[in-house]
C-alpha cells in the first residue's frame, strides 16, 4: 500500500479548471492542452496536479504537521506543465511552499480574468452535466426532438471512467439521475436510454436519447404557502391578524430560497437529495467556475421532473421555471451563513425575470455532523429491515 497522500480525480480536475488549464509557474503560463502526434485532430493533456507540500516523507517541502486529508486537499495542489512539475521537486530552496501558493493564486486570478473576458485563451466551452457524477466543458453539436449530441472537452467532475460506468449501469440509475444539463441552453432533459459514447482522435462525442421537455405550470398557479418575513425569515401575522400567506408569482422567491437552501447531505433520511452548492463551494470557491456550477444545479431543479408516487404525477421542483439564464453571486462568501445570489430566469406565464434570494449555506463542520448522523440513521434503517420490523 502506498504511503503517498495522492490527489483524487475530483481535486485534479478542479485545480486544472481553476488554473484555466495553464501552467501556474510564474513566467510560464503555457497551455497544458495541445496538439497530439497521434492524429492531426488529436489533443493531449500535458499538465499535472503537483503537491505544494510533499505527499510523503522524504519529498520536497514535506510538512509533518499536516494531516493526510490536508496533503490531498485542493489547497495543497498546484497545476503545472510537466517540465515545471519536475522542476519544483528538484529545488525546494527556490520553490518554497509560500512561493508556490503565490503562483497558484496569481494564475487563478489570471484565469478568472480570461474566462470573464471571453479572451479565448482558455479552452472553455459551456458546462454540461451527464448524470450526477460527470460535469465537463463542451458543446451541444446537434439537437433534435429525440436526441442531443454533445462534444465533450474537459472534465470538472468525474472522468471518462465515471461516464462509462453511468452508461453501463444506466438501467440501475434512478429516473431522477438520468439527465443531461446544459449551461448554454439553461435547460436539461431526461435520458430515455443510455447515451452512446464515441471516442475519436479529437475527443469524445456523446449521443443522448432524450424525453420531451418537462411540463411546467404558469407561475400564477403556484399554490398558497406560508409567507416568510423579509427581515427575519419567520412566519408572521398580516394586517388582519392572520398568519400571512403568499401564492402565485409572489410565492416564487420563497420557493426558490427554500429549495436552494437545502444542501445535499442535510436530509439524513434522503442524503442524496438537495442542492450541491456546498459541495461545489468546497472545490471552486473564489473561482468563476463556482457560479456556473451552481447555475447548472438550478437547471437540474428547473428541468428534471421528480415522481410523486402517492399521486402518480411528475413535476419539476421549480414548477414554473422554463430556462435558467444566469446565476450571479452577490457576495464572495456567505454572510452569517447566507449567500446572496441573483437568478435570471424565464418564468412560464410571466416572461424573463431576475430574482434575488439568500441561500443558507451550512459550515463544513455542520455537514460532517449531518453525514455522521445520516450514516447512523441508514444503519438503523438497515437493521430494522433485516429484523423484519420495517416492510
Amino acid at each position: 500500500m502506498s504511503n503517498r497522500d495522492n490527489f483524487s480525480t475530483k481535486v485534479k480536475n478542479a485545480v486544472a479548471a481553476r488554473a484555466g488549464w495553464h501552467c501556474s509557474m510564474a513566467g510560464c503560463g503555457k497551455g497544458t492542452i495541445g496538439p497530439s502526434e497521434e492524429a492531426p485532430d488529436a489533443v493531449a493533456n500535458t499538465g499535472e496536479a503537483a503537491h505544494i507540500c510533499a505527499a510523503a516523507p522524504g519529498g520536497r517541502r514535506y510538512d509533518a504537521s499536516m494531516t493526510p486529508e490536508q496533503r490531498s486537499d485542493i489547497s495543497n495542489a498546484i497545476w503545472l506543465c510537466a517540465d515545471h512539475a519536475r522542476l519544483i521537486d528538484r529545488d525546494e530552496v527556490t520553490y518554497t511552499a509560500p512561493a508556490l501558493r503565490d503562483m497558484k493564486r496569481e494564475r487563478e486570478k489570471a484565469a478568472a480574468i480570461e474566462n470573464l473576458g471571453r479572451s479565448g485563451s482558455t479552452p472553455v466551452g459551456g458546462l454540461l452535466a451527464i448524470g450526477p457524477a460527470v460535469i465537463c466543458t463542451g458543446n451541444i453539436a446537434t439537437v433534435s426532438a429525440t436526441s442531443w449530441t454533445l462534444e465533450l472537452q474537459h472534465f470538472l467532475l468525474g472522468d471518462q471512467h465515471d461516464l462509462i460506468a453511468f452508461i453501463d449501469g444506466f438501467d440501475r440509475v434512478s429516473a431522477e439521475d438520468r439527465y443531461i444539463l446544459s449551461n448554454e441552453f439553461g435547460d436539461g432533459r431526461q435520458l430515455v436510454q443510455a447515451p452512446i459514447l464515441t471516442r475519436h482522435p479529437g475527443g469524445l462525442t456523446l449521443v443522448c436519447p432524450i424525453a420531451s421537455a418537462a411540463q411546467r405550470i404558469d407561475a400564477q398557479k403556484l399554490g398558497s404557502i406560508l409567507a416568510a418575513h423579509p427581515d427575519t425569515g419567520d412566519i408572521y401575522l398580516d394586517a388582519q391578524g392572520h398568519i400571512a400567506r403568499v401564492e402565485g408569482v409572489e410565492a416564487l422567491p420563497q420557493i426558490l430560497q427554500s429549495l436552494l437552501s437545502l444542501q445535499r447531505g442535510e436530509n439524513v433520511f434522503r442524503p442524496k437529495s438537495g442542492m450541491r452548492f456546498f459541495e461545489y463551494s468546497e472545490e471552486f470557491a473564489g473561482s468563476p467556475w463556482l457560479p456556473e456550477l451552481m447555475k447548472i444545479d438550478v437547471i437540474r431543479q428547473a428541468s428534471i421532473p421528480k415522481v410523486d408516487k402517492a399521486f402518480k404525477t411528475e413535476f419539476t421542483p421549480l414548477r414554473c421555471v422554463i430556462r435558467v439564464r444566469g446565476l450571479e453571486l452577490l457576495a464572495e462568501t456567505p454572510i452569517n451563513q447566507r449567500l446572496p445570489v441573483r437568478l435570471d430566469m424565464d418564468i412560464q406565464g410571466v416572461g424573463r425575470r431576475q430574482t434575488e434570494v439568500s441561500v443558507y449555506m451550512p459550515t463544513k463542520e455542520q455537514m460532517l455532523e449531518r453525514a455522521k448522523l445520516a450514516e447512523e440513521v441508514q444503519r438503523n434503517i438497515a437493521a430494522a429491515e433485516a429484523s423484519g420490523r420495517v416492510r
